[in-house]
């Protein structure tokens, strides 16, 4: 089975407009897209290391979310910061070869470097995430039922 990754923040989650002492705010539309992806795929996520796994975990259980995601990470402990190599020791780490990755972020930079690597990547931005299962899918040619 395929694995999502999703680099949380920008993509899923954001201070834009905020102090980064608050939590961050929950892209539009991503509980729903979150829940069609959950369906079809399984889901890790990770971030960079200004945060730990832990509480990146108690902002999305704060959201309801964390049930979905498999594992949730940060750089700090696969890596300097979010990579192709960081993404790829993440997926190692729940049993997941490279070729059935797909990586969501909001970063071009990040977007670029993991695509040269070979894996498949959906770039995103904090106020599209709804976009991103039906992405998904077209890049690996799965048809997803509703």
């Amino acid at each position: 089975m395929r694995l999502v990754v999703v680099d949380l923040i920008p993509a899923l989650l954001s201070w834009e407009g905020r102090d980064v002492s608050e939590e961050p705010m929950l892209a539009p539309g991503a509980e729903e897209a979150l829940e069609h992806l959950f369906s079809h795929y399984r889901l890790a996520a990770i971030a960079d290391a200004g945060w730990s796994g832990v509480e990146l975990r108690a902002v999305l259980e704060d959201e309801g979310l964390d049930g979905l995601f498999e594992s949730v990470g940060t750089s700090a402990d696969f890596g300097p910061a979010v990579s192709p190599r960081v993404v790829r020791r993440l997926a190692s780490t729940v049993g997941v070869p490279a070729d059935l990755l797909v990586f969501v972020t909001g970063r071009d930079e990040v977007a670029d470097a993991v695509a040269a690597s070979g894996i498949a990547v959906v770039h995103t931005t904090q106020d599209g995430f709804e976009h991103v299962p039906e992405a998904v899918a077209e890049l690996i040619g799965d048809r997803l039922s509703p």
